[in-house]
């Protein structure tokens, strides 16, 4: 049996786990976290901090593995891609291209030098970089992930805060151009610098502007994913990208897509289990088959013709306090078709804008929009205060 080294286990992981193993791979899963669930899924866990690639490296040889997986993070898809060029296996980009990638201002530089749209931005060094500035303006740490750090600001005093705040996450900041359209995530696998499947959510928040509850397919129009299309494939093959996955953020307004984040590790919160209920293919089987032989075959060919409307809901809590449990609107509990608990009831609930308590995968008929609009009441949370 080949084996698997994944770098990662956290519950962002478990359908790259569970989608190798069904591939016939025995996989060996890597991380220091206590609260990491994916490491019950896996054939066997190491608890050790997968950034140090000395100690991952000597795990590698020692078990014989025969390919490497990144986990759901930007840093874990970094030392997945550095150690697979000094192994020489899986099929991966080149490093430097995957550090351009991963670096927020270094990928959107390389956007408006190459007319792919994406908003205007500045690379903040000093005060000086703060004139003749209009705003709304968002300020952005360059390599981090669900929102942290990420601030809209209206005037001089804000920028001024949210810049002091954005460096405790990040010595590297940059100032991009405000927005305001409608939010989607395209999902897509790229084989020969083509696109060759996609898959397109419009994103929803909660009470935290910048981290994503709900998720659910939606359509653009053809003006506006053609030109999406255009832009990745140009971007495909001026990185020369290999082939495999590629998950952008996209806002679209007045017709135009503007890329506003990208990454070629998994969405996460279980999003690729999102993207096979809707269109009843084999997304996360392509994953690992991209990253490891780089042979993608039939597995987006669809099991049935029609797209099913799925949404994936991260409950969170609107208050701190006792988790006692999720109470559930009765319209809605024969359409449930899986729950992942994130969170033990009971638990105490100390930051409530960054916690996720349970992961819901709704089935509906349609795109109801009493649910859509509503499924923060209609799937809720019972906190007890302290």
């Amino acid at each position: 049996m080949k084996k698997i080294l994944l770098l990662g286990g956290s519950h962002r992981d478990i359908p790259l786990i569970k989608a190798s193993q069904e591939l016939g791979y025995y996989v060996i899963t890597l991380g220091d976290r206590d609260y990491y669930l994916g490491h019950q899924y896996s054939d066997k866990s190491y608890k050790i901090n997968f950034n140090d690639l000395e100690k991952v490296k000597k795990i590698a040889l020692d078990e014989q593995i025969d390919y490497l997986l990144p986990g759901c993070g930007e840093e874990s898809y970094l030392k997945t891609v550095q150690l697979s060029h000094e192994l020489n296996i899986g099929n991966f980009d080149t490093l430097e291209t995957a550090k351009l990638i991963h670096n927020k201002w270094k990928f959107k530089d390389f956007c408006l030098k190459n007319t792919i749209s994406t908003p205007n931005g500045i690379f903040y060094k000093d005060q000086n970089d703060l004139k003749n500035l209009h705003f709304p303006i968002v300020v952005k740490p360059t390599n981090l992930s669900g929102g942290r750090g990420v601030e809209i600001v209206n005037d001089t005093n804000e920028l001024q805060k949210s810049l002091t705040n954005a460096q405790k996450f990040s010595d590297e900041i940059f100032l991009e151009e405000f927005i305001d359209g409608k939010l989607i995530a395209y999902s897509i696998f790229i084989k020969n610098q083509k696109i060759i499947y996609g898959f397109v959510g419009e994103d929803k928040t909660y009470l935290n502007p910048y981290l994503i509850a709900s998720a659910y397919p939606t359509d653009i129009e053809d003006v506006v994913l053609n030109k999406l299309k255009e832009d990745i494939e140009k971007l495909a093959h001026l990185l020369h990208l290999v082939d495999g996955m590629f998950h952008l953020q996209i806002l679209i307004k007045d017709q135009k897509p503007y890329i506003i984040d990208v990454t070629r590790r998994i969405p996460g919160d279980l999003y690729p289990y999102l993207i096979e209920y809707c269109d009843d293919i084999e997304y996360s089987k392509a994953v690992v088959n991209a990253y490891t032989t780089g042979i993608i075959t039939n597995e987006f060919d669809p099991k049935s013709q029609k797209q099913s409307f799925v949404i994936r809901h991260c409950v969170m809590p609107s208050i701190n306090g006792i988790y006692k449990e999720i109470h559930i609107d009765e319209s809605l509990r024969n359409s449930i078709i899986y729950t992942f608990d994130l969170m033990e009831k009971g638990s105490i609930v100390t930051d409530f804008l960054h916690t996720q308590l349970a992961i819901i995968f709704i089935k509906l008929d349609y795109a109801d929009t009493s649910v859509l609009e509503n499924i923060n009441s209609i799937i809720k949370p019972v906190i007890d205060k302290l």
